[in-house]
């Protein structure tokens, strides 16, 4: 780095401030960018280990139901007040749409169904909100869920979100949850509010 200073200087001794800033691009615009990469590299790095990607404490996915992020954040709010958990450990996510064997919608695409089991097989869901007919299908494809589950008409979730007769809505939870003490927190939370 000084070998360069120093050549810098002996080559633009001669040049006004204007004509060393244009040398100085024109010849040394890669070292430049170079370093301005490997500086955004560590900031990122430092962002990354300090402040980003915090690890969720509970994590429920609501499948087939309408995608509805102010629902979604109310029922995070709610459930972070009554077990006490930070709300930013906290993810309630309505946004899958997924069509099935025996259960085809219009406009929804795979990428709802292969993040569902993604997450799933990598353990980061939780607990689930889904149809009968889906829990059924989640078996026929391995899934294996914890014994605890509810219907959803015996919570106070049947009141904001829909329910069928003909397919209703359960709550369930993954066998392989980390969260064990969460999730039973979280069926209190649906029973009782």
């Amino acid at each position: 780095m000084k070998k360069w200073i120093a050549d810098i200087r002996e080559k633009t001794k001669d040049m006004d401030r204007s004509q060393t800033i244009e040398y100085i691009c024109n010849y040394y615009w890669y070292h430049i960018l170079l370093g301005l990469i490997l500086l955004g590299l560590v900031l990122l790095l430092t962002y990354h280990i300090g402040w980003g990607d915090q690890k969720k404490e509970f994590t429920c996915v609501i499948v087939n139901q309408e995608i509805d992020f102010s629902r979604d954040r109310e029922i995070r709010e709610g459930f972070s007040e009554f077990s006490g958990l930070d709300q930013k450990k906290i993810n309630i996510d309505s946004d899958y749409q997924i069509s099935y064997t025996g259960k085809e919608l219009e406009g929804v695409n795979e990428s709802s169904y292969e993040k569902f089991f993604f997450n799933w097989s990598a353990g980061e869901t939780d607990a689930m909100i889904i149809p009968e007919s889906f829990y059924g299908y989640c078996l026929l494809q391995n899934g294996e869920f914890a014994e605890d589950r509810i219907y959803l008409k015996d919570t106070w979730l049947k009141d904001i979100l829909r329910d069928s007769t003909d397919d209703p809505v359960l709550l369930v939870f993954a066998e392989q949850t980390k969260h064990r003490e969460n999730c039973v927190s979280f069926m209190d939370y649906v029973k009782g509010r």
